[in-house]
């Protein structure tokens, strides 16, 4: 038991569990298309564990200076080894986007453009510099849309299709509500200045607003299975299930929740329902 929590660690500070995630809502959206795209799901994994690698070495001292996670410790204790899964994953992250340019070349790098700047200084004021996540109130929309566009707004774009905006919609939902407890995970660690939810409105109120938008993702999806039929009964189900277990994971989070509750519960919450779609359609659907 003791390796696979250690295995399941290294995933997560080496950022292949978020990549993961990114990846099984990619696939859930091709699946919902009956579509078969192994290198648009290639990129999506290698170009996620890239950008999110890049930014978190880039600010590692800073970031060690100032937390005493686990999972900061891992980074700091194996950087030379994440440079070079990032400096790889890079290199093949570029070769999928070679493949698949033709279709999605201008998205990808607008995706790539906002996804460097979140977590690179790039804006200096009275001799700071800043960050596009270090604007108040903005990151967790940024992440939102970001994750959103690439898992459901790329599916559709490289089939062809015009941008579905109610799926894209339900998804910005469901990252929005399972990013929240990350925000108060770290409501006493982040900078004043950042207004995140839980600063703002305080953690109860945020809870709350998580818990709104994994029922109106909810709502969304009964909507398109019994008025737009993009969905099987089984895939709407399982789909169902995901946000009804992120819904008790939200509920339940506080601040003195096991950095795990976190990194492998909530995060999870991605994959589990791709996963749960995946094997709908295939073992039982």
């Amino acid at each position: 038991m003791q390796f696979i929590v250690k295995i399941l660690d290294f995933l997560v500070a080496s950022n292949v569990y978020v990549s993961l995630g990114v990846v099984s809502l990619t696939l859930l959206s091709l699946d919902i298309r009956q579509i078969e795209h192994p290198n648009l799901l290639w990129f999506v994994f290698f170009a996620t564990l890239f950008v999110y690698n890049f930014i978190r070495l880039v600010n590692v001292h800073s970031i060690i200076a100032s937390s005493e996670s686990l999972r900061h410790q891992i980074i700091y204790r194996f950087r030379a080894f994440f440079w070079f899964l990032c400096l790889a994953s890079a290199l093949i992250g570029f070769y999928f986007f070679v493949t698949i340019s033709e279709y999605i070349f201008f998205p990808i790098i607008g995706l790539g453009f906002v996804s460097i700047i979140y977590g690179l200084p790039v804006y200096k004021y009275r001799s700071h510099l800043f960050r596009l996540r270090d604007v108040p109130g903005l990151k967790i929309f940024l992440i939102a849309f970001v994750w959103a566009y690439v898992t459901e707004g790329l599916p559709a774009l490289i089939n062809g299709e015009p941008l579905y905006f109610l799926a894209l919609f339900e998804r910005f939902l469901f990252i929005f509500a399972i990013t929240i407890p990350f925000d108060i995970r770290d409501v006493n660690y982040d900078a004043s200045h950042l207004a995140t939810i839980p600063q703002y409105f305080g953690i109860n109120t945020a809870k709350w607003m998580a818990l709104l938008a994994i029922l109106s993702s909810e709502l969304i999806l009964f909507y398109r299975f019994f008025f737009n039929n993009d969905l099987n009964l089984i895939g709407a189900i399982s789909i169902y299930i995901a946000y009804e277990l992120s819904f008790i994971l939200i509920y339940r989070c506080n601040l003195y929740s096991k950095e795990r509750y976190f990194t492998v519960g909530v995060e999870g919450m991605s994959i589990l329902m791709g996963a749960l779609f995946f094997f709908s359609q295939r073992c039982i659907g």
